[in-house]
């Protein structure tokens, strides 16, 4: 397994919300302490930027992607 560090005091990331980059590192963490897709979308970063209609038109959306992709 690859193992990384970062952080978020390069000045880059001085500008972005707590909340993003809580849902950042529940994202790049080990796959089974990894949010899933479903999870990510409940993230109160995902609440703030997006209504819930949005979110679910989104949802919708990478659905029909997916299926797509996978040839069903």
């Amino acid at each position: 397994m690859l193992k990384g560090k970062f952080s978020f005091d390069d000045d880059a990331w001085v500008s972005v919300s707590n909340d993003a980059k809580d849902l950042i590192k529940k994202l790049i963490t080990r796959p089974e302490r990894r949010l899933t897709a479903e999870e990510a979308l409940q993230h109160k970063w995902f609440k703030k930027v997006f209504s819930k209609e949005e979110l679910m038109d989104k949802k919708a959306l990478h659905q029909e992607k997916l299926k797509s992709f996978k040839g069903f």
